[in-house]
């Protein structure tokens, strides 16, 4: 009697302590689980704001968006990661708090990527309890290199500068987009998609306004400027939305300069 006693003791205990600190699996005084998580929508490699899975600028990694959950106790997102297949398998790449120290948490870098392979992805939230949301939608994204820029950089004289860039890995196989930005103020000036330049040569250069897209005709005199070249390696086709999104690519680092008075 004295040891059932003492079995039915600690099994309550233990059930105390699982249900307040660990939640034990699903919570018995919040058993729902939190709404399923949104990616935030692809943009299209023209459109001046960028958003949802992309090529990262600052590293040779993968960047993924997703909206905010409604739920009220949102704890954390987790997301899954399967190689060139999602037949392959997802496995956790990592667990991201909720709340960041510039509030809300709803985007992360993925920088352990290779060239040339697609990666799929899908989200889970978590409410404090412990509970998880249903899974979210899979979207893919796979990098290539990325080109390193020439010119302008620095302080320049020329308004209509000619850009310059070397592509080393596949300069006569995919698009470039150029994208040119006033500093400060922000302001995207120029946003140009095109095929390469000068085919069979690693050097590429393209001159400023070339297409007549620009938002002014020739860049400003004291002003500085940041421009960066983006590689479009593969798109797919929503006939729905009659747009193309992109699937691979790569964006290069950000190149400053700015113009003489």
């Amino acid at each position: 009697m004295i040891f059932k006693s003492k079995f039915i003791y600690t099994t309550i205990f233990t059930l105390i302590v699982c249900g307040i600190i660990t939640g034990c699996g699903e919570s018995i005084e919040d058993p729902e689980p939190p709404l399923t998580p949104r990616w935030v929508e692809k943009s299209a490699p023209e459109d001046t704001l960028e958003r949802g899975i992309d090529a990262y600028e600052s590293s040779d990694g993968i960047f993924l968006e997703w909206y905010q959950n409604p739920d009220e106790d949102i704890s954390g997102y987790k997301i899954y990661r399967a190689d060139v297949s999602p037949d392959n398998g997802f496995k956790l790449l990592v667990d991201v708090n909720a709340f960041g120290i510039g509030g809300e948490d709803t985007s992360f870098t993925d920088n352990s990527v290779n060239f040339n392979v697609d990666y799929f992805y899908f989200l889970r939230a978590y409410d404090q309890a412990g509970n998880k949301s249903p899974r979210s939608d899979t979207i893919y994204y796979g990098i290539v290199e990325k080109v390193d820029l020439n010119y302008p950089s620095g302080e320049i004289s020329d308004i209509n500068p000619v850009f310059e860039w070397q592509d080393f890995y596949h300069y006569s196989s995919n698009e470039y987009l150029i994208r040119v930005e006033k500093i400060y103020p922000k302001e995207v000036i120029w946003i140009s998609r095109m095929s390469p330049p000068n085919y069979g040569d690693y050097l590429q250069s393209i001159g400023f306004n070339n297409d007549g897209m620009a938002q002014q005709n020739e860049l400003s005199n004291g002003v500085s400027y940041k421009w960066r070249v983006d590689i479009i390696a593969g798109e797919y086709y929503i006939e729905r939305d009659s747009l193309w999104i992109e699937i691979s690519g790569s964006e290069s680092f950000w190149g400053y300069f700015s113009i003489k008075q």
